[in-house]
Formats: C-alpha cells, structure tokens, sequence
C-alpha cells in the first residue's frame, strides 16, 4: 500500500509536464515562463523536503504523508481552473510543499520493516516514482489529447483523496502496529541535521544528487514537450513513448540494488559512480542519435532511464535507510532529495531558456555536462574503495 500511496502522488505532479505543450499552445507562454512555474513547484519541494524530513520523525509519517495526499489534490483542483501565470505559480509552488511530504513519509516506513539486503529492498521500492511516472503519462497523455489540459488536474484530485483515506487506515508504521511507533523530540532532530551538515559523505552524495536530479528533473518536465516537438508526435503518443524513461528506471532501479548489495568490496559509492558515468555515455549518444533516428531515440530513452534511476534509488532511498540509527531515515532522505530539488529550482527555468535560445540539443549537453560533474564527485568519493579492489 506504501508502494502504491507513492506512485499516486506523480498523477498531481506529471499532469504539468504532459500539459505543457497544450499549455504553451493555448495561453501562448513560453518555454521559459513554463519553466518558471516548475522551478516554483521545486523550490518548495526542496524546503518541503527539510521541514518535512523532519516533521515525520517527530509527528510520523502517516500523519504526514496523508495531509500532504490531500493538499496535493487541492491544488491540482484550483490549477485547472487558474488562466494567469502569477496563479500558476503560486498554486504550483503549493502542490510542490504538498507533495515533499510523500518520500521523506514512505522512506521512514519502510525502514521500519526492513533490516537487512537495504539495497534489494530499496531497489525495488525506489521503482515506486517509476511505476507512478509509467502510468501517469500515458493516463494523462490520453486524457489531455482527449479531453483537454484542464481536465488533466481536474481528474487526479479524487484520486489523491481517495488514496489518502486508504493510506492512512491502511498503512502501520512499523510491524507492532502505527500506535507504537515512537516519535522523536525536536531537540534530538536539530541535533541529528547539525550531524548530517558535518557528514563529508552525506554532503558528497547530496550534491552529486542535486547535479543528477538537473537531469532527472529536465527529462521528467520536459521529455513529453520533446517528443511532441521532435518527431511531430501527438500528445498522446508523446505520453506512451516518454513511458520508456521510468521503464527502464524500473529495470536500473532493480539492478543497481541487487548488484549494490553484492559489491560490499567496492562499495554502494562505487555502483553509483560506474552507472552515472554510464549515464554520461548515453546522454551523449543520446545529443549525437536521438535526433536522426526516432527507433534509436526509443532505444536511448529506455537507457536513460536505467543509467539514470539506477543511481538515483540507491540515493534517495538505500543511502537513508542506512542511516536509519545515526541521524533518521527521515531526516537523510528529506536532506539528499531536497538538496537536489534545490538544483531543480534552478534547472527547470533554465532548460526552458535553454531550448528557447539553442534548441533541445542545447538541454541534452547541459545534461551531460551535469552528469559529468556527479559522476567526479561521487569517483572521488569511492576512489579509495576503487584502489583497494584493484589491489587485491
């Protein structure tokens, strides 16, 4: 049920990316002004991500996580019927705080059930996102092209209540059962946070995540407006096609758990290092292909997916169930991914100038470069672990 309350949450969320360029079509926005209005929607997140990471381990995290469903539905109502940008934005930057509530809540919760094979546990949870991703595009893309953008925000939001009353009669924090789970003082959470600031390799894979997330973020936003742009395909088409990302995010995600619990000699750094870089090589076959061969921009949308969500679940979800006793799955998981929705705040705006002023080829090799800039900082933080297999 945690599972599935997750995925929910991206049909609040991805109704903007699929929309975008009915959007633009219809109020005559451009790229940058769109990118605005995602940049909003990050911004919050990412504060929502260090209040929230928080607020779970003192108020728990069903609380939370069933608040935040329902906030989340209210502002994908009123975004349906908003026309100007400032309401746009404003609405947005809400739904994004709602919808910060959601990992820092099902992270916490399955670090309860969970001891053992951390990175198996969390690869196949941290294919949650994906599943929401693989099904809300498609959903919303029909819906759109059938329907019309407004609809898109309008049908989620019972969809979101709904599931939050599940959720939240449903879900028991840990095996004992909700009534036994034991919150956490707010003065032992501030300690925990100065802990997690003075952690050289938390920080380290905060920021490697932040430059991931540029990417993860450009391709969740924009990828449905590239293919409807690129290969002329309808909104609806572009939404099954863009389904290939979190496709093959469910297959990285998977891997890259099971092969991080197995490579205990080089480390879960390590893992994360040598798919990032596999994310480089494909994003630059991806600026050099994808544009003359519509079966090979497929092809490298699927590869994407794998190299980029592969890297991306051992971050966000096993790294902090790791630090479960040391400083609150809670708190680690809301630090790492607001952290990278900071970036966000930055990129979505900027990607939109960016195709605006260059074109998409422009977006993919700032993509590149970001993927480029993780894959040193997480090498330097795995060398050691490197140089010891080597000599062994």
């Amino acid at each position: 049920m945690t599972y599935i309350a997750y995925a929910s949450y991206y049909l609040a969320r991805l109704n903007f990316s699929v929309a975008l360029p009915s959007i633009s079509r219809d109020l005559e926005y451009s790229r940058f002004a769109l990118g605005l209005i995602g940049g909003a929607f990050s911004a919050s997140y990412a504060i929502g991500q260090f209040v929230n990471g928080q607020l779970v381990e003192s108020l728990g995290a069903k609380r939370i996580a069933a608040l935040g469903l329902v906030l989340s539905a209210v502002m994908s109502l009123l975004f349906g019927y908003a026309d100007l940008l400032i309401f746009f934005v404003v609405i947005w930057s809400i739904n994004g705080y709602a919808q910060s509530t959601g990992w820092p809540s099902v992270v916490k919760i399955i670090s309860n059930w969970f001891k053992s094979g951390l990175g198996t546990v969390g690869g196949i949870f941290g294919s949650c996102f994906l599943v929401g991703n693989m099904i809300a595009w498609p959903l919303l893309g029909y819906i759109t092209a059938n329907f019309g953008w407004r609809t898109a925000f309008l049908t989620p939001s019972l969809l979101l209540v709904l599931m939050a009353i599940i959720f939240y009669l449903c879900v028991d924090e840990k095996p004992e059962g909700s009534r036994q789970v034991r919150k956490t003082a707010f003065s032992k959470i501030n300690s925990r946070f100065k802990q997690i600031l003075l952690s050289k390799e938390l920080i380290t894979i905060s920021l490697a995540y932040m430059l991931l997330q540029f990417v993860r973020s450009g391709f969740t936003l924009w990828a449905p407006s590239y293919l409807f742009e690129m290969y002329g395909l309808s909104l609806d088409i572009a939404g099954y096609i863009a389904a290939m990302i979190p496709i093959g995010g469910i297959v990285g995600s998977a891997i890259s758990g099971w092969l991080s619990d197995r490579a205990k000699r080089l480390g879960r750094q390590t893992v994360i290092f040598m798919l990032i870089l596999s994310l480089s090589l494909t994003l630059l076959a991806f600026y050099y292909m994808a544009p003359y061969s519509f079966q090979m921009g497929i092809a490298l949308l699927f590869l994407s997916g794998l190299t980029l969500y592969g890297p991306h679940s051992l971050m966000a979800t096993v790294i902090p169930m790791e630090h479960k006793d040391t400083y609150g799955a809670a708190s680690v998981a809301g630090f790492i991914d607001g952290i990278g929705y900071i970036g966000s705040t930055f990129a979505d705006p900027f990607i939109g100038w960016i195709v605006d002023v260059q074109g998409w080829n422009g977006a993919v090799i700032f993509w590149l470069i970001s993927s480029l800039a993780a894959a040193l900082l997480m090498g330097g933080l795995s060398w050691s672990n490197i140089k010891r297999a080597l000599s062994d």
